[in-house]
């Protein structure tokens, strides 16, 4: 029988010898007693190596460098890793992950978890290099995009008399279905419309899914109208799920075979994105306009590297003003485009498309330029400090050399790195969470502030936000237009920005245009604002002219100073508030060391059994915000309180958090009876107070989740602000 070889790399023989006692049954081995040697091995045998059991502490290379080496080989970086240490410190394992491992043990070795954990990861490579050879779509079982393609082509040029059309249908919304019912519940959608657009394509028999929810299907050439679409609009509908399910349609005629039928599939697209929203127009030919749309961006593309050497680009300043003072506090860099005979461009015309064509990288690092020049400016003619935030696009944060060329323009013109904040955009955080947190941790522990930008514009970061590393939280204008017109918006726009707080992150809301909106904000605590009811975006000459004039208020954020919004203030308003901790331990002294941890933000509530416990909560549940329990007590212990808790409705949602000697066994039996979090004794301040936080958060955030409350946004650009 044919054996998968594994890659057992550790300075010790004697854990080369255990592991391959584990393993020799199950596997071939093959071994390197540190990480050079590994890679050696590696690019020897790259084409036969399913999996590396990588130990972290070795000489000569250890396993953190031989990741690093691996990440950046095209070849080795496909080879999955599974890290082993003797520690098994939650730092160290998600360094590991964050590096590129994909699961991390530690010691001593568990035969069964290793071969468990071995076999699931080396089938999902396996999987997934299947799946990248096939022809069909795995979920819906319609051609992936390259045979779609393929078979498109073959079809014209096998039947160049006749016409065709080239339909593309998207789902309108359709993360939101994964995000509030799940992927299973987003699977069948995607599955269901698979079936429908066979039935659609049924006389050609091509259809094909590209990406998550865009679908295509060649069908014969016909005049459409709405009433050609309603059945299928009707079908949709029909889907059974809690929420009303709406498509977009484009549909291209080909006309012209000699253009590619990828060509033909974007064409198709750009109609479905015409039709999206627009649920009394059933579809969208492409047509002329959209031939003038598309000669545009050629025109767009074609002028853009001229335009950046001749410094067509021009940097404006919206200025942002501090909601109790009034006073400007810091500015945001936005880019205009001057053509010497097209006038000014739109930023809603080129910066779409130089997001997708990489050339946002280039812009965005000409304005970091222009601002930095002009901080430093600024400081030499003795005006007030004022902090400049700049775009930091998703193209940026894959580019290897981002630290070192900020890093280099700090240097260059001699700035305090605290006067250029960087602002990413929500949506790059949903995109790869683990390459934002590595990237952005790396800038933000070097001393940049860090902005999400564009809050609200969309769902999924809710739930990730405890985790960012970010300094400010910028609301989406979008959002705070469209929440500050209802009451029960009111309820939503506090609660983000409380749980922003929470977070000790500032708050800056954008897009701001009227004083009622000015004056919810200012109740609700928002720290800074900027819109047009303050200001539009300025040329250089006019915004140095308003701070040489103006009284400039320092941006403070809550998450690096103590100043304004101090983290004394923060607490003492959740005393006010009531916030209830519950401590259960038998033990004084470690009741008196969480209580001393956590005095300043909550009213703490300590019992030396499950039992007393459990008498108190049962009258104030409502109250309590957080439990920490130990699980080894007399009278009643913490399994037996936890039990209680989860199978009470008036508690079953109050968030606990368990504590005890590190043992796994009881780790996995807590998690599993419902414990949201478990932490080992000793207890580490830090860490306990960031899985508290963390706890907290989440149980907040998923009231948004289960309905309470929802935020859907369209996606706003930066350059309407």
């Amino acid at each position: 029988m044919y054996k998968r070889t594994v890659l057992i790399v550790d300075d010790k023989e004697i854990n080369r010898k255990i592991l391959a006692r584990m393993l020799q049954d199950k596997y071939g081995l093959l071994f390197a007693e540190n990480g050079k040697v590994a890679l050696e091995c590696m690019h020897e045998h790259a084409d036969v190596i399913a999996a590396v059991l990588l130990d972290v502490m070795m000489p000569v290379m250890n396993g953190y460098e031989v990741l690093e080496e691996m990440r950046q080989d095209e070849v080795l970086s496909k080879i999955p890793v599974i890290a082993t240490s003797q520690r098994d410190c939650d730092e160290d394992e998600l360094k590991i992950l964050e590096m590129g491992a994909q699961d991390f043990i530690a010691k001593p070795y568990k035969a069964e978890l290793i071969i468990r954990r071995l076999n699931n990861i080396i089938k999902l490579r396996e999987k997934a290099a299947m799946v990248n050879k096939a022809q069909k779509d795995e979920l819906t079982g319609l051609y992936n995009k390259q045979f779609f393609l393929h078979k498109v082509q073959e079809l014209l040029e096998e039947n160049s008399h006749q016409k065709y059309d080239l339909l593309c249908v998207g789902i309108e919304r359709f993360k939101l279905v994964n995000d509030t019912f799940g992927v299973y519940y987003g699977d069948k959608v995607l599955k269901y419309m698979a079936a429908m657009m066979k039935d659609i394509a049924r006389e050609v028999g091509i259809c094909g899914r590209f990406g998550a929810d865009n679908f295509y299907a060649v069908l014969p050439y016909k005049e459409y109208t709405n009433e050609s679409f309603e059945p299928w609009i009707r079908r949709v509908e029909n889907f059974p799920i809690e929420m009303d399910i709406k498509i977009h349609c484009g549909i291209y005629a080909i006309e012209d075979a000699s253009i590619p039928v990828e060509a033909m599939c974007d064409r198709a697209q750009l109609a479905a994105d015409k039709n999206r929203g627009k649920y009394d127009e059933y579809f969208c030919v492409y047509d002329d306009s959209l031939r003038k749309k598309l000669l545009h961006e050629q025109f767009i593309i074609g002028n853009m590297k001229p335009a950046l050497e001749e410094h067509q680009f021009q940097v404006y300043y919206q200025p942002k003003y501090d909601l109790n003072t009034g006073r400007v506090a810091g500015a945001e860099a936005l880019v205009r485009w001057i053509h010497p005979e097209m006038g000014m461009i739109s930023p809603g015309d080129f910066i779409p498309l130089f997001e997708t064509n990489g050339f946002i990288s280039q812009l965005d690092e000409y304005v970091w330029e222009c601002a930095c020049r002009d901080i430093r400016s600024w400081r030499d003619k003795g005006y007030p400090p004022i902090a400049i935030s700049v775009n930091v696009s998703r193209a940026d944060i894959y580019n290897p050399k981002l630290i070192d060329n900020l890093l280099a323009l700090i240097e260059k013109y001699d700035i305090p790195m605290k006067y250029l904040h960087l602002e990413i955009t929500e949506s790059a955080y949903t995109e790869n969470p683990q390459q934002i947190i590595r990237v952005v941790g790396r800038l933000r522990e070097l001393g940049f502030l860090i902005e999400m930008d564009d809050f609200g514009s969309g769902y999924s970061s809710l739930n990730m936000l405890a985790e960012m590393p970010v300094d400010v939280l910028k609301l989406d204008m979008g959002f705070i237009q469209t929440e500050t017109r209802k009451a029960s918006g009111k309820g939503i726009l506090s609660f983000v920005i409380s749980l922003a707080k929470w977070l000790n992150l500032a708050v800056v809301a954008e897009g701001v245009e009227q004083k009622e909106q000015i004056d919810v904000l200012r109740s609700m605590d928002c720290n800074y604002a900027q819109g047009y009811y303050y200001s539009k975006p300025l040329e250089k000459s006019a915004f140095e002219e308003l701070i040489r004039v103006s009284e400039v208020a320092e941006m403070i954020c809550t998450s690096r100073t103590t100043l304004d919004y101090t983290i004394n203030e923060k607490n003492n308003e959740a005393l006010q508030d009531g916030r209830v901790m519950m401590i259960v331990d038998d033990i004084e002294v470690n009741r008196a060391a969480l209580a001393a941890t956590f005095e300043k933000e909550y009213v703490i509530k300590e019992f030396e059994n499950g039992k007393d416990a459990w008498l108190y909560l049962q009258e104030n549940a409502s109250k309590v915000d957080i439990i920490l329990l130990d699980l080894l007590m007399p009278v009643m212990d913490g399994f037996q309180l936890l039990e209680k808790i989860r199978t009470n409705h008036q508690t079953r949602q109050t968030p606990v958090i368990v504590m005890s000697q590190m043992d796994e066994t009881m780790e996995q039996r807590a998690l599993k009876m419902g414990a949201d979090d478990f932490v080992s004794k000793p207890y580490n301040a830090l860490v306990i107070k960031k899985r508290v936080s963390n706890v907290v958060a989440s149980y907040e955030l998923r009231k948004i989740k289960h309905g309470l409350v929802s935020i859907h946004l369209g996606k706003s650009r930066r350059e309407e602000k």
